[in-house]
Order: structure tokens, then sequence, then C-alpha cells
């Protein structure tokens, strides 16, 4: 049952009742659950600062009852009559202490307790205990100072309580600890703060042109979470809305199983130098010029059971510099169209404190045109180069390097689509000894053909007036690449294997589709010949759609 109030300005209620029985013959076991809910929201007609906006509140209430009717039934291990009880609050709040700026708090808890009759000793025994507490608390908010400064602050903690319902026996320096069903609880805890300061350079001097499209946006993010076990069930931990303040379990046995607390400072900066600039002609390409970079410190704290360990992670620089139009500035718009490059680099720095050192260097770039109207081409190169050390000996214990390159063409021949593809990949790996351990070359030439068709027609069936109608539209693709290892270094890492794919997706009528595909690979090895082989696949699908 369902119903909802609802007049005028005042407040809109809605109520509703659910109630579900499953009864089991055998074990003549009865499961009866009613659950009763209700929301309310209003909006409030004043329009002070210290007022809300809007309310919006719920509220509810389930009774989960587990019975036994046989005598006999309620004397098997784990067969108690229990009555379950869960409340549920929430609410949500909206501010807007001015013009421009909003505060919205939320709340939601639900807490679940539970009665247990338990018949399998000479008398029944009743017992009564929590068993479960969640609870969710924070904010969002923005404040608007001025026209161009408008930071944003969040906030969340999550807690999550499951009580323990079996006996649980501890020993602790040779005390023994013994806690009945319900005694003792886990708590989880995870909380998320952001602060976020956005800056249009335009906003703060709106009459300059370099810096006219200059973007930052700077924030701090804060992500903490901790794990306590065995902690008595009278601690409260409504109030604990701050995981840096640690939990005061007085039970000998509590002990907190894990704490991270990670903070990460990171600015974006996005600018087009020439954009505000009137640049007419073949200069007008650099008005696309593009650049943009992120830096990002993150410091991670880590404590697991009672052992701390300590990582700080650096991203400086993450850069990309892009540009477009380039035919206009090459003088080559007879024959290249849409030409753009691009340019990345990246430096990242992990240590973990007293232990390890990782640097990683990275280096990217792309040419993508239109030749001729007709080739759409993609030039691309990438290096990748890391290097391990081990800071307790202060020597290097592994360095990586990496190379790919990429040339592909991508044309059409009336109704099929082809891209020949060439990629060349090169992976070293070097202990700080000077053994090479990895020295991989791959050369992968590949050529990948799409058609997708459409033939339409119809069948005139006997003593029907009009004709039966066919799609008859089919999309195929098909791969095929020649992938060509070498390594002076590894004996297994010498090889050629062509494999092909091809996959046809007949659609005969708008509920009547049928799917082909098949694969077939075959691999030479340069120096053992036993793992040459043969493989090949065949599928094929039939769907009817009603």
């Amino acid at each position: 049952a369902q119903g909802n109030i609802a007049y005028g300005a005042y407040p809109r209620l809605n109520l509703s009742h659910t109630r579900n029985r499953v009864e089991y013959d055998l074990l003549t076991r009865l499961d009866d659950r009613q659950t009763y809910n209700g929301t309310l929201q209003y909006g409030v007609p004043s329009r002070s600062r210290f007022l809300p906006r809007t309310i919006d509140a719920n509220a509810g209430h389930t009774r989960y009852d587990v019975t036994f009717d046989d005598p006999v039934v309620k004397r098997a291990l784990g067969n108690y009559d229990t009555a379950e009880r869960t409340n549920s609050y929430g609410m949500r709040l909206t501010f807007t202490p001015w013009t421009g700026s909003s505060f919205n708090p939320t709340w939601s808890m639900t807490k679940v307790t539970e009665s247990r009759v338990d018949s399998t000793g000479l008398a029944p025994v009743s017992t009564r205990y929590p068993k479960a507490f969640n609870q969710s608390v924070g904010f969002s908010s923005n404040y608007r100072l001025t026209r161009w400064l408008n930071p944003q602050v969040n906030y969340q903690i999550d807690t999550i309580e499951n009580n323990i319902l079996s006996v649980s026996t501890f020993v602790l320096v040779n005390s023994t600890y013994v806690f009945a069903p319900g005694d003792i609880k886990t708590i989880n805890r995870s909380a998320n703060a952001s602060v976020s300061l956005p800056l249009q350079i335009s906003d703060i001097f709106p009459k300059t042109k370099l810096f006219h499209s200059v973007n930052i946006i700077s924030g701090y993010q804060m992500q903490d979470g901790d794990i306590w076990n065995n902690v008595e069930k009278g601690l409260s931990t409504q109030k604990a809305l701050w995981i840096r303040s640690p939990l005061r379990p007085t039970n000998p046995v509590a002990q907190r199983a894990n704490l991270t607390l990670r903070d990460t400072w990171n600015s974006t900066q996005r600018w087009s130098p020439l954009d505000g600039y009137d640049l007419r002609g073949r200069k007008a390409a650099w008005r696309t010029l593009s650049l943009s970079n992120n830096y990002v410190l993150s410091t991670q704290r880590n404590e697991v059971t009672g052992t701390p360990s300590k990582t700080v992670s650096r991203t400086l620089p993450d850069a990309v510099m892009s540009i477009s139009q380039l035919e206009q500035l090459w003088h080559s718009e007879r024959w290249m169209a849409n030409t753009q490059m691009n340019f990345k680099y990246s430096k990242r720095t992990t240590e973990n404190v007293g232990s390890t050192l990782n640097t990683e260097d990275s280096f990217g770039t792309d040419l993508r045109t239109i030749v001729i109207k007709r080739y759409e081409t993609l030039i691309s190169y990438n290096q990748r180069a890391s290097k391990n050390k081990d800071l307790r000996i202060d020597a290097n214990t592994q360095k990586t390097k990496h190379e790919d390159v990429t040339t592909q063409v991508t044309f059409d021949i009336r109704k099929f689509r082809i891209t020949p593809k060439v990629d060349y990949t090169k992976d070293t790996t070097q202990l700080g000894t000077g053994v090479k351990t990895q020295d991989v070359e791959v050369i992968t030439p590949s050529v990948l053909v799409r058609a997708d068709l459409a033939l339409p027609a119809g069948l005139r069936l006997p003593g029907s007036a009009k004709p039966l109608l066919f799609t008859n539209r089919i999309i195929w693709t098909t791969s095929a690449s020649l992938a060509q290892r070498r390594s002076p270094v590894t004996v297994a890492d010498n090889s050629r294997l062509f494999s092909l794919n091809t996959s046809g997706d007949y659609e005969i009528a708008k509920n009547l589709r049928m799917t082909l595909n098949g694969s077939a690979q075959r691999l030479w090895h340069r120096f053992l010949k036993e793992e040459d082989f043969i493989s090949y696949a065949f599928g094929t699908t039939l769907t009817f759609q009603f």
C-alpha cells in the first residue's frame, strides 16, 4: 500500500507499506517481513540565508521475524526464532548563503538490532544485541567570493559496522577473552574530501589577449580509510567523523587492521596562446596551437597491523602540445587536409620512502592528415624509459625501455574500407648488474578490410498482397597480420605468427540475424620447430527477435 499527501505549499508526504510472508512446510518455518517507508519534500518559502531552501527527509522501519512452530525443529542448531528490527533515517538540506553560492549537507543512517530465542538447551534463552550500523555524513558546497573566485569544498565519510554474531574466543598474554554474539564488531570507515579552485584568466584580466584562454584548475583531495576489528559494541562511531583522529576502544583485543591516509595536490593548466589574436591567412593555423600540463603530488601513508609505510608520487611535467591546419603552414593544402600534430612528454616518480624509487619518462608524437582527399594517414612514435633504484643500498636494480612506431593508411574502394598498417615495437630490460633479460623486437604488417553492404529485396508469397521484405544488410570485417618476433636474448621470442580473423554479420530481416566468424593461425618458430602449430576456429549464431 502507498499514498501521498500534497496540499499547496505545504510539505509533500509519501507513505508506503509492504509485507512479504514465506512459509516452509517441511521446516514449519515462517518468514514475515514488513516494511514501512516515508519521505518528505518541502520547499521553504523563506529566502533567508540562514534557513534551507529545500528539505528532503526519509525514514523507514522494517520488521523481519523468523519463527519455527515444531519444537523438534527448534532444537536443531541454528534454528533460532529471531526478530530483526531495522530503522533508517536520512536528510538533505540545501542552503544559499548568498547569490552564486551553495551549501548542501546530507546525512543518512541505518541501524539494525536483533532478538534471538535459542531453544537448543533445556530452557529457551533470549538475547538481544546490535547487528549492524551504517552512516553516511557529508556536504557539498561552493562559495562565489568574486566574479572569478569560486572555490568548491566537499566532504563525505561513510561508516559500516557489522557485529560478530557467533561466540568469539581470544587468548592474549595468557588471558582468555570470550565474547557472546553481538558483543564485538568490525568497523570500516572511508572518507573523501576535496577542495577545487578553477580560475579563468580572462575573468580576472578581460583585456588580455596573450593569456585570454588560460584556464587553471587546482585542488586538493584527501582519501582516508581504516578498518578496526574486535571493537566492543558500546563504542559509538556516530560522531567519529574524522578518520585522522583514531578511535579509542577499551577492548584489549581490539585492533586497527588497516589505515590509509592519502593526500593529493593537483593542478591542470590549459592555454591557447594565440587564440585571442586576429591571425588570418596561413598564419591562422597558429591560433589552433594548444598547450596543456598536469601536475600531481600524492603522499600516501599506510599502516597494516601496526607496520607503517609511506609512498610519494610526483608527476611533472605531464605536457601536451597540439596544432592543427598544418597544411596551411607547410603550403601543402593542395594535397593535404585536416593535418594535426601532437607532442606529449611526462615524467613520473614513485618513491617508497626508505625502500625503492621508480622514475619513468615518456615521450610521444603523432601526425594525422588526409592525403589527396582520400587517404586518412596516421604516423605515431612513442618512447618510454623507466629506472628502479633500491634506496637501501643506493643502487639501480632495473632499467626498461619501450619504443613503438605505427603507420597506417585508410581508404575506400567502392563499398570496402581498407586499412593497411605496420607496427614496430622494441622492449628491453636490463638488471642493475648489467645483464640484459629482455630484448624483443616485433614488426607486424597487417590489413583490415570492412564492408557494409545493404541489398534490400522482397519476396511475394502466394495469397499475400504485400511482399515479404528482406533487409539483406551484411557487415563484413576481415583482418590479417604477420607478427615477426626477434630476440637475441630469449630463444622463445624468435618466430613468425600469421593470424587471420573474419566476421560477417548478416541481417536478413529486422528480427532475423545471422553471424558467421572464423579465425586461423600459423606459427613458424625460428629455432624450436616443436613450437610450430596451426589452429583454426569457426562459429555461427542465428538470432531471432520477437
